[in-house]
């Protein structure tokens, strides 16, 4: 191959990960296809709250109701305009980590989304491609004070030295359309980048892409694994969405790929902890039975866990309920983490 092409491939498939601490580690950390926190291996029910950062000021009743009921992690947008006019404004993610230390809930926060409702609203449904190639490193997209390499190594080097961040997560459910080798070239080449701008400043925290991972364009078949084999990436995750009686989804189809199972088997593969990022079940499929829902998520819960699943976190917890896939405090799902959370 040309030199030049040899010398790109190198560069972006060998990166120096961190070494493995020779003493146990209050930041999480991973260790094959496990997660260590502590010199153990920690295994966790997480849930959503994707409002958590305007809910700020209810940190301690939301986290206290939470950690009581097992949950180890939240996972929450942590968008930049959470952070005033300026993008540099972390104090409502500073309130949000000191409670989360109270009550010892680790925090996940997703710094940007695919979709239309992200950092601020450029009117547009989803992130252009052109986002992904190069936007992203100078765009100041929908008016946002920052462009997002600016906001992530801002965020990221406030909060390296903070253990109550269990990983950062680079988008939430990226893609590109259509489905090209080119456009999945760009979206391994954003994140590979990306999370070596997070790196540079915090080589402490876990970095993961985001993805969905049931076949989105420049995702699908053995680019999902592909976009996640990089040393800078340190968690493969996915959502388990839609199939909402199958413990494993996939795992009994005739096709291994672009399902959930296949997903979990690539991170196998990988030698990585694998992480359900998102897990919904609308309370309107259940014609309104909180019980039964809550029943599906222990099968899909029992089901990951049997499977070596490093963590699962539940869609969406609410303090007041707002959405058809919310639960809130005095909701079944609660006393199924507890008891799927005590036996870990």
């Amino acid at each position: 191959m040309p030199l030049l092409f040899a010398v790109a491939v190198a560069n972006l498939t060998f990166v120096p990960g961190p070494t493995p601490p020779d003493v146990p580690s209050q930041f999480v950390t991973p260790r094959g296809r496990e997660l260590i926190r502590d010199g153990r291996p920690f295994r966790f029910v997480g849930v959503n709250c994707y409002e958590l950062a305007p809910l700020s000021d209810r940190a301690d009743e939301i986290f206290a109701t939470l950690a009581g009921r097992g949950v180890k992690v939240v996972r929450f947008w942590a968008f930049q305009i959470s952070c005033g006019p300026t993008g540099r404004d972390f104090s409502r993610f500073d309130a949000l980590v000191a409670a989360a230390k109270r009550h010892d809930i680790l925090l996940l926060p997703v710094l940007e989304n695919h979709w239309k409702h992200c950092t601020y609203d450029a009117g547009q449904p989803i992130k252009p491609a052109a986002w992904y190639a190069a936007g992203w490193q100078h765009d100041r997209f929908g008016g946002a004070p920052l462009p997002y390499r600016d906001y992530i190594r801002a965020v990221t080097k406030h909060f390296r030295d903070e253990p109550q961040i269990l990983a950062w997560q680079l988008v939430n459910e990226p893609e590109i359309y259509p489905d090209t080798p080119g456009n999945f070239a760009t979206l391994r080449r954003f994140a590979v980048e990306a999370a070596r701008e997070i790196k540079s400043v915090d080589s402490q925290h876990l970095v993961s892409l985001g993805l969905l991972g049931l076949g989105q364009p420049a995702t699908m078949g053995a680019n999902y694994r592909r976009l996640q084999q990089f040393r800078p990436l340190d968690l493969v995750t996915a959502h388990d969405h839609g199939y909402i009686y199958e413990p494993l989804a996939g795992r009994d189809w005739p096709r291994r790929e672009n399902n959930f199972f296949a997903d979990l088997c690539d991170a196998r593969a990988l030698d990585k902890p694998f992480v359900a990022t998102e897990s919904g079940i609308a309370i309107d499929w259940m014609a309104g039975d909180r019980v039964r829902r809550a029943e599906l998520f222990r099968t899909k819960l029992d089901a990951f866990f049997a499977a070596g699943g490093a963590g699962y976190i539940l869609w969406n917890y609410e303090p007041r309920l707002v959405t058809d896939f919310g639960f809130t405090a005095d909701d079944p799902v609660l006393d199924v983490i507890a008891e799927v959370a005590g036996k870990l």
